[in-house]
């Protein structure tokens, strides 16, 4: 038996299928494809408590849910895990249902999150899909979409823009004029990998996505962590500055977090996944990038070249970019030196927020902790091939320590399939939609609509990521049993 499964049951339990089942199959009817898509539960006092709160497909969540539905495809087609209640064939249609009414968010120039939107849902079902029609036709979505963000890109600023504009007052003033104010947030850095795969896809091509993408991180290096290795969330770049010196900071402020100075604990997480991820494709288009210089033939077998490499190389050394590795490692670091045991090894909505007048912990925020703990797996996969490194390292202890907590404290009342073709699900006590409890959205006191401790999709769909790349790393033998104790 798989040493993940015996030691982590709760991450591949029936329950966790049902959950993101139910959802699937009840709001998908015979009336057509999906227009809304799940993102937070309901209060307990709404009329459908515990129930998801849905918003349009423009929404940035949007890929979150699919993508879930994906990842349960993966798990059973590729890594052969899978409850039996519901076959290969409907986790696949489900998704594909689910995934195909955001393609016409490919076009869209007015919006940062296209890396949530279609790394999640049209690149994954790339690299699941076996016709090779659907894997061009998913492809050039996601290719698009690529092409959409890159088009928010200042090289004055050094930056691809986040917000257009900002209605939220900050020291009563808005940011409402997109000539003069530029506005990036620290979750930006998550979208970038949409710019590195697009690169990967096409290997014929001036590299000019990756190089975006790498100056975005680069600039965010520079501009968006206090020396204490924490994030602020929001940098405001002035566009009609005057200075030779493009990229004047106006001002850096929270928009989610407790307070401008503080480090919101998502935003955090952002950074840390944001910046694994660019050190791992950094490491992947470098290769590649060697490869097709050595090839040095055609556009077709440059490609074919290119396509030798695996996201995950198996034990070649890392060949990426140390900035942005040292920049994972530091935001790790500030993340878990600041957790403690119990309820408190689940990450604070805000590092620095005070906790409440009776003694009682301040918000948690589980989300944070399942992006955390599912970028420092990626860490963990990279130290062990960084010359001068050791085969082990502490981040994969954090990670679990991360999962375990949350689950014991942050889980919702489990769900059971009942008899029936296709399967009923009960929701059980309370009839939560979700897997895990205990998010917060946003509770900063400025915010116009607060939202916390309630479900998330984006905490499931990181609680469901950690789960399949924990067994995709012991298929590659990166993690032993002994680890994971």
């Amino acid at each position: 038996m798989s040493a993940v499964i015996r030691t982590l049951p709760e991450l591949f339990s029936a329950s966790v299928e049902a959950k993101v089942y139910s959802v699937a199959a009840r709001e998908h009817t015979d009336a057509g494809p999906p227009e809304f898509y799940p993102q937070y539960t309901d209060s307990p006092d709404s009329p459908s408590p515990h129930s998801y709160h849905f918003t349009p497909a423009r929404f940035w969540t949007s890929g979150f849910f699919p993508g879930s539905l994906w990842l349960l495809y993966e798990r059973a087609k590729v890594l052969g895990v899978t409850s039996g209640n519901v076959t290969e064939d409907e986790w696949k249609r489900l998704a594909i249902s689910w995934t195909k009414p955001l393609k016409e968010q490919a076009t869209r120039t007015n919006t940062h999150d296209m890396g949530f939107l279609f790394m999640p849902t049209f690149y994954k079902w790339m690299t699941l899909e076996s016709e090779s029609a659907v894997v061009e036709e998913a492809r050039s979505t996601f290719l698009r979409a690529a092409a959409s963000l890159a088009s928010r890109f200042n090289p004055d600023i050094g930056c691809l823009r986040s917000w257009n504009q900002s209605n939220h007052l900050v020291n009563g003033v808005k940011r409402e004029d997109m000539d003069k104010h530029f506005l990036v947030i620290i979750d930006n850095m998550m979208n970038l990998e949409l710019l590195y795969a697009a690169d990967y896809q096409s290997p014929s091509k001036p590299q000019s996505l990756s190089n975006i993408a790498a100056t975005h991180a680069l600039t965010t290096i520079a501009n968006h962590f206090h020396p204490s290795g924490g994030t602020y969330h929001v940098i405001n770049y002035d566009q009609q500055s005057s200075s030779p010196d493009k990229g004047v900071i106006i001002k850096r402020w929270a928009h989610q977090g407790y307070a401008d100075e503080s480090v919101w604990g998502r935003g955090q997480a952002w950074a840390l996944y944001g910046f694994a991820r660019s050190a791992e494709w950094s490491d992947v288009l470098n290769r590649r990038n060697r490869l097709v210089e050595e090839a040095s033939g055609s556009a077709q077998e440059n490609r074919d070249a290119a396509n030798l490499l695996q996201v995950h190389p198996q034990n070649s050394p890392f060949e990426g970019d140390d900035r942005f590795l040292d920049q994972a490692l530091k935001a790790a670091d500030f993340f878990v030196e600041r957790l403690g045991d119990g309820l408190a090894t689940v990450p604070p909505w805000d590092f620095v927020c005070p906790d409440n007048p009776d003694g009682s912990l301040t918000f948690r925020d589980v989300s944070a902790g399942m992006i955390a703990a599912s970028g420092m797996l990626t860490l963990h996969s990279l130290l062990r091939r960084r010359p001068g490194s050791s085969s082990t390292s502490p981040y994969l202890a954090h990670a679990l320590k991360i999962i375990r907590a949350t689950y014991r404290y942050c889980s919702t009342p489990e769900a059971r399939f009942t008899l029936g073709n296709p399967p009923a699900v009960d929701l059980g006590d309370g009839q939560w939609d979700t897997i895990l409890d205990q998010s917060t959205i946003n509770y900063n006191e400025n915010a116009p609509w607060k939202k916390a401790d309630c479900g998330l999709v984006y905490a499931d769909y990181y609680f469901l990521e950690v789960g399949n790349k924990l067994l995709e790393m012991e298929r590659r033998g990166w993690i032993s049993s002994t680890e994971l104790n």
